[in-house]
């Protein structure tokens, strides 16, 4: 349930996703009023930060972290979305928000021509490598010619405008392109049952947390039709018992030896909730219209 707060002001932030301008209180975080938009239930900060502050917070190599931790992970699902991509018929795609490169490197390895674009430290390691990433921001890139797929894993949450980017992809795209993305979900059980204490819920970084409704209005607003929903939620045994430790129990000697039992116990039925469609975010396909 939203926590008690003041109603949105006139002036107040309209949906991101959906762009309605009926939205109620929902709680703060970090010092940032979220709402929650009564059309779709789509979670967002409003006001706003400055751009200021939301390019410095993308461009800090701290929020970005140590990818080593999670490498063979994202590694393994950028090969799984690029087998999509070549399913789908791609064989010129961009990735925008591409940090580390690993779903640019995973689409050449099966032969499709790939390129990526991020400002970000992470991408600027990668482009240093030599893989084809451009470390600007989407608005400085010139295309030469359409793509005929996109690829946005873990990026529309960070945008203050996110229809932009649809609508930027729209136009340097074929018909029939394949959109690819991924999100945080607000509907999902995590988000549910932990309110303000979900951890996808961090501003400045994320700006929102979409409803599957919200990003199901926000593709059609930017010109796709959303063809395939799966929802995932990266949980393994050290991932649960790190949440448990830092939302539940702490971090005392005791503390992290009960959560490694309730991590175990709770992995099965983790992934029961992902196979029910609750999980923590969203992958979804859409088709260029």
């Amino acid at each position: 349930m939203p926590e008690p707060g003041p109603t949105p002001p006139p002036a107040a932030r309209s949906c991101p996703a959906c762009d309605a301008r009926r939205s109620e209180w929902a709680f703060v975080v970090d010092g940032f009023p979220h709402l929650r938009c009564r059309e779709c239930g789509t979670v967002f900060v409003s006001p706003l930060p400055s751009d200021e502050t939301i390019r410095a917070t993308y461009l800090d190599p701290e929020y970005h972290g140590d990818v080593d931790a999670t490498e063979d992970r994202m590694r393994a699902e950028a090969r799984a979305r690029a087998r999509v991509m070549k399913e789908h018929g791609c064989t010129r795609v961009l990735e925008i928000g591409c940090g580390a490169g690993f779903f640019v490197e995973a689409l050449l390895e099966l032969g499709i021509e790939a390129e990526g674009v991020d400002p970000g430290p992470q991408a600027q390691r990668a482009a240093a490598r030599g893989l084809p990433i451009r470390p600007i921001w989407l608005e400085e890139l010139r295309p030469t010619a359409p793509y005929d797929g996109i690829g946005m894993f873990e990026l529309l949450e960070h945008l203050p405008d996110p229809v932009t980017a649809l609508q930027w992809s729209r136009r340097h795209t074929r018909p029939g392109a394949t959109l690819a993305l991924s999100t945080p979900s607000a509907s999902g059980l995590p988000a549910r049952l932990l309110g303000r204490r979900f951890p996808m819920l961090a501003p400045p970084n994320h700006l929102e947390v979409f409803s599957r409704d919200g990003i199901d209005r926000l593709l059609r607003r930017g010109g796709f039709v959303p063809t395939r929903w799966v929802s995932f939620s990266n949980l393994d045994r050290d991932t649960l018992r790190r949440g448990f430790q830092r939302f539940v129990l702490g971090r005392s000697a005791p503390a992290r030896w009960l959560a490694h039992g309730l991590a175990s116990a709770a992995l099965l039925p983790a992934r029961l909730v992902d196979r029910a469609g609750l999980g923590t975010s969203f992958e979804v396909y859409a088709a260029r219209q």
